[in-house]
């Protein structure tokens, strides 16, 4: 057997292997304070390099023709003339992987086409913030659980969070990252599969704008993520010192810096919410919920939608929960807000009458804590009619649900609507999330 069908071959049984494993990322950041001159100057390089490498294949008439050992591109410089450059400091790995994710991106989109879409050609990068490190101990090496080198490079580098990988795992490919803290390494493990503990428990859950999440249990809550006032005084710092068809001085491009580290510190927030919701939610046999368009309700002209829905984190929140193994998908056109749990039967509600009452039968209930059950007994039908078999039901009817369940602990800035005193915006700063976490 030759070389290529042995690679070919070891391919397989890797993917193989894979699937039956559950996939993890590990962020790990490159301890700043420890990076010389050279080495600074050395990650500067390397994503300008990427950049000019990513725009030369993007501008190829065939991607698929062109090769991933080249040694001089192309590029235009600040004039608008071609002129080439050297690429010094990206390895022979590097450039495949950065080939390999334009085709990817090509392949994506032709996905998106042939669904309907409309889609056009990739755009040119103005900056470049990932790196591909496509193989394990070849393009990147860990060292005594406290260093990383990367190939093409005679030196090593101090990370912090490789502790965190667990001993069992089994060490994939990675990507360098570049954020406004500092540089990252995403490294991706294959772990063996955790199975679900079945502990009888169902829950189905409700979005929408007056309280971002409700479920069946009873529990409402909302999410404010609003910009800190440091942020938006950089802001105006920047608008203000803005001149058209002129380059910004380095007095704006440092506020700029500041400004993206701002989101960046805010968008860590909303990932440890996400993080900390999910995993509250793992613990159930069944999730019910429905497939919600939230970009649709941001667009609405209905007053302060946009700005609500900008400010919580529903969309990551569904995306999560879409995720879970256990979570049943009901349709976004189930007239969940209309349909009486008890007699079937639809009542017309406008969007103002928070409490549900059928004009069959009678039933009344809270119009999102109704919705939430309708969800949950929806999920529950959809799994019947799939013939899924459930090793434990709840035979406890979906309106006779009285038990409490929690979703956030007593130490998070989230008060249930119940409160008296209300639902509460987080404040910025507060509840800022680990630097290293788990995928």
């Amino acid at each position: 057997m030759d070389k290529y069908k042995r690679i070919k071959q070891k391919g397989k049984e890797t993917r193989k292997r894979h699937k039956s494993q559950d996939c993890k990322v590990y962020y790990c950041k490159i301890d700043y304070s420890h990076l010389t001159k050279r080495k600074r100057d050395y990650f500067e390089s390397l994503f300008r390099e990427a950049k000019w490498l990513k725009n030369y294949y993007i501008a190829s008439e065939d991607v698929y023709k062109e090769s991933d050992k080249l040694q001089v591109v192309t590029v235009l410089n600040k004039y608008k003339q071609l002129e080439e450059r050297a690429l010094a400091h990206l390895s022979s790995q590097m450039k495949q992987g950065i080939l390999n994710g334009i085709k990817d991106d090509i392949k994506g989109l032709s996905v998106k086409k042939n669904k309907g879409h409309k889609v056009g050609r990739l755009k040119f990068k103005s900056f470049v913030n990932s790196i591909n490190l496509q193989q394990f101990d070849n393009t990147y090496k860990i060292q005594n659980n406290r260093f990383i080198s990367l190939q093409g490079f005679k030196g090593r580098f101090r990370v912090r969070g490789l502790k965190q990988i667990p001993v069992n795992a089994e060490i994939a490919n990675a990507k360098l990252v570049r954020k406004p803290s500092g540089y990252y390494i995403a490294i991706t493990c294959f772990l063996p599969k955790q199975h679900h503990n079945i502990s009888c428990k169902e829950i189905g859950f409700d979005f929408g704008i007056a309280t971002h999440i409700t479920d069946s249990d009873g529990q409402k809550d909302k999410w404010c993520f609003t910009e800190s006032k440091r942020h938006k005084k950089l802001q105006r710092k920047v608008n203000r010192t803005y001149k058209p068809g002129t380059k910004s001085s380095k007095n704006r491009n440092y506020r700029k810096h500041l400004c993206r580290l701002e989101h960046e510190k805010l968008n860590n927030r909303k990932n440890d919410e996400i993080n900390k919701f999910i995993s509250k939610t793992k613990q159930y046999d069944l999730v019910g919920v429905q497939d919600e368009s939230i970009a649709a309700w941001k667009s609405s002209r209905m007053k302060g939608w946009g700005r609500s829905i900008h400010y919580s984190i529903m969309g990551g929140m569904i995306a999560g929960i879409k995720k879970l193994p256990q979570t049943q998908i009901v349709d976004k056109w189930e007239p969940t807000s209309q349909e009486c749990i008890k007699c079937g039967k639809k009542t017309k509600h406008s969007l103002d009458q928070r409490t549900f009452v059928c004009s069959h039968c009678g039933h009344s209930e809270d119009r999102d804590i109704h919705s939430a059950k309708l969800v949950l007994l929806k999920a529950k039908a959809l799994q019947v009619a799939k013939g899924i078999r459930m090793d434990c039901t709840n035979t406890m009817p979906a309106q006779d649900m009285t038990s409490t369940y929690h979703l956030f602990t007593d130490d998070m800035q989230v008060v249930p609507m119940g409160s008296t005193h209300g639902i509460p915006c987080i404040e910025p700063g507060k509840q800022e999330a680990h630097p290293f976490r788990g995928g």
